[in-house]
């Protein structure tokens, strides 16, 4: 049995000065210096494993956070500001819950350009002209010779000419605009519970009319000031996930300052009550 094909490298490049790139200071300067750790162990098993991507889940962020020495929560925090800010695709992320980019992608297509097979996948592809391996496997897992293609094909064209259309469109769908700004927008102690879920309670909410991005991020800023004004503990912040899956964007926060609670050490009996008028004679104390 012929052995499978490791689609994985053993060492991939990295720029001199990727620590100062403003991707990653942004996602230092939102997290903390122990965040370049964080990516730098999440970059190391994209490109170890399957070379261009990694599937983030519960497993993916136990492993870096167990590599790292943090939470799995500090994880989910500096994983989703990577997003946001790009270092990691987002249409990616919230399509298919995977880590990628497209200078990841170019980067395994030139570490890997000496594999039998450095493919990637056409779903997964954000470089047009590289969905396709430079070096094809057979069934047999042999590589073809004299595949040649002239460009003349109609069907690749059309696909071409959506892929260019796709670049240039930055609308972001409702999926993709959940884990970019609405996810990311919920009180960063809490933002935990079932992504997955409360992904799909937004976007079909969005989707049939019941709301909308703009009054989903007014809810949230009220729900923050309502935490805020009653100075509520961690402890007791619904979780994001059970706040979307709820559909807590129809309620109703409080927003207005509490009531000053009454001094229960006052004296509800003072001392200027207790006499007894004797007329001329004046006051005395009973």
């Amino acid at each position: 049995m012929a052995r499978p094909i490791k689609k994985g490298l053993d060492y991939y490049p990295r720029d001199v000065d990727w620590i100062r790139q403003l991707p990653v200071r942004k996602i230092m300067r939102a997290n903390g210096p122990a965040s370049a750790a964080v990516l730098d162990c999440a970059d190391g098993y994209i490109y170890g494993e399957q070379g261009y991507f990694m599937r983030y889940d519960e497993d993916a962020r136990f492993l870096i956070a167990d590599d790292v020495g943090v939470k799995e929560l500090f994880v989910d925090e500096v994983v989703n500001k990577a997003v946001q800010v790009g270092y990691y695709d987002a249409g990616m992320f919230t399509g298919h819950n995977i880590l990628t980019s497209e200078d990841i992608q170019k980067r395994y297509k030139s570490a890997a350009s000496q594999k039998k097979d450095n493919s990637i996948l056409a779903e997964y592809s954000l470089n047009q002209d590289e969905s396709k391996p430079d070096n094809p496997v057979s069934k047999h897992g042999n590589p073809t010779q004299g595949v040649v293609n002239t460009g003349d094909n109609p069907q690749s064209k059309v696909k071409k000419s959506k892929v260019n259309k796709s670049k240039t469109n930055t609308t972001l769908s409702p999926s993709e605009e959940f884990g970019v700004e609405i996810w990311t927008a919920y009180p960063r102690s809490n933002r935990n519970g079932n992504y997955q879920q409360a992904q799909e309670s937004y976007v079909q909410a969005i989707v049939t009319g019941e709301t909308t991005k703009e009054q989903v991020l007014a809810k949230i800023d009220e729900y923050k000031a309502y935490i805020d004004l009653n100075h509520i503990q961690s402890g007791f912040i619904k979780s994001a996930g059970n706040w979307f899956t709820g559909h807590l964007w129809q309620s109703e926060w409080d927003t207005t300052t509490p009531a000053r609670k009454p001094d229960n050490n006052a004296d509800s009996n003072p001392a200027y009550q207790n006499t007894t008028d004797w007329g001329q004679g004046g006051k005395v104390e009973m």
